[in-house]
């Protein structure tokens, strides 16, 4: 059993120094997550300006005089016959609302939009417009109010027989393989200017239907709720700098810590010739030496330097007596076997002169490899 008496005060250091650099790490990785997360989240600030949009569509159809449908579809009813529909009623409900009243711009109209299309490719998900005609039906209407809350209900209404009796004619006269259909659009432009920052919400709500299918149905697309945020420039300055100096603090974590852990561990890492040698030799013989913390007393002694630390096993093995290893300085150990008044010495690494003992006056032996040795205790 090998006798270490290390010092375990520079130990714990070392691993102090690890320890700090991978807490180091830690928040810097925590600093990259959170500037990673926050640059694509909308900024939240009790300064800014909110805002929410909400949006309904409702449609509506009515009949030709018919036999069968006394007073129109029912309200139950999803899809329409296309022979008996007059006209295709659509309205908006639109709503704004912020925390706090601002001046807005709005802007607000109506369109329909009939289109000759045709399908390319094997899936039929190559769609190109052969032929559109655009209708106007209701006119861009402009105000400027100062408010918090804006509320639009505009209300249109399109000849859905004359739409399908024109497409139905141009398919016939061309000879046209396309599909015809008709899109009411309703489009609302509120703008306006917080701090200085001008800002933009453009909504577009549509419901489109096919002009060539004898029974159809109503395709509606809009946003039904949605928020936002208006940042300032002044906001936005603020938020950069915020995250600039994120970026420099964890960057100084970031080598701080790396410098932390390969101080730890400089002698795990940069290793000499002497500490590779010295880690061989307890590494192999571990069971045969005892270490010592401070150089052995042999004053009065005779020593007897050996050449090689194989044949300090061969004297143990020899004499039946362990083999010291004490501290020769900094980047040196000697290893003794201690007979009677006698000293066999080997010394490993470079002995600078103040790491001499003046008991002992031959010359320090420079380093030399080992081979594995098969040591046994008897």
């Amino acid at each position: 059993m090998a006798l270490d008496i290390a010092n375990p005060e520079h130990s714990q250091r070392s691993f102090g120094f690890v320890l700090l650099g991978m807490l180091l790490l830690v928040c810097a990785a925590l600093l990259f997550y959170d500037l990673g997360h926050t640059s694509d989240a909308t900024p939240v600030s009790p300064t800014g300006y909110d805002y929410t949009v909400n949006q309904a569509v409702d449609t509506g159809v009515s009949y030709f005089n018919s036999s069968f449908y006394d007073k129109g579809p029912a309200a139950n009813n999803t899809a329409y016959v296309a022979d008996l529909t007059d006209e295709v009623k659509a309205t908006l409900h639109y709503k704004y609302h912020s925390a706090r009243p601002v001046e807005l711009t709005t802007l607000y109209g109506a369109t329909a939009t009939v289109r000759y299309q045709y399908m390319f490719g094997a899936d039929s998900k190559d769609i190109s417009t052969v032929w559109s005609k655009e209708y106007s039906l209701i006119k861009p209407v402009t105000s400027v109010v100062t408010t918090s809350d804006l509320t639009f209900d505009p209300s249109v209404s399109i000849p859905f027989a004359d739409y399908r009796k024109m497409a139905y004619q141009m398919k016939q006269a061309l000879s046209l393989p396309a599909t015809s259909e008709v899109t009411i659009a309703f489009t609302v432009h509120v703008s306006g200017a917080i701090d200085g920052t001008r800002f933009d919400d453009i909504r577009v709500a549509t419901v489109t239907m096919p002009l060539d299918q004898p029974i159809y149905r109503f395709a509606t697309k809009f946003e039904k709720e949605d928020k936002k945020q208006v940042v300032t420039q002044a906001m936005k300055s603020g938020q950069d700098m915020t995250k600039n100096y994120e970026r420099i603090i964890m960057g100084i974590l970031t080598a701080f810590g790396l410098m932390a852990i390969v101080y730890g561990m400089r002698k795990q890492i940069f290793k000499s010739a002497y500490q590779r040698e010295l880690e061989k030799i307890y590494r192999y013989h571990d069971g045969i030496i005892i270490r010592a913390s401070q150089p052995a007393a042999i004053a009065g002694k005779t020593m007897v330097p050996v050449q090689t630390f194989d044949d300090m096993l061969n004297l143990e093995e020899e004499l039946k007596v362990p083999i010291v290893a004490t501290p020769a300085g900094n980047e040196a150990t000697r290893f003794l076997i201690v007979r009677d008044d006698i000293v066999y010495v080997y010394t490993l690494g470079k002995v600078l002169l103040d790491d001499i003992p003046t008991s002992i006056d031959e010359e320090p032996i420079e380093e030399t490899h080992t081979k594995k040795h098969d040591t046994k205790r008897r």
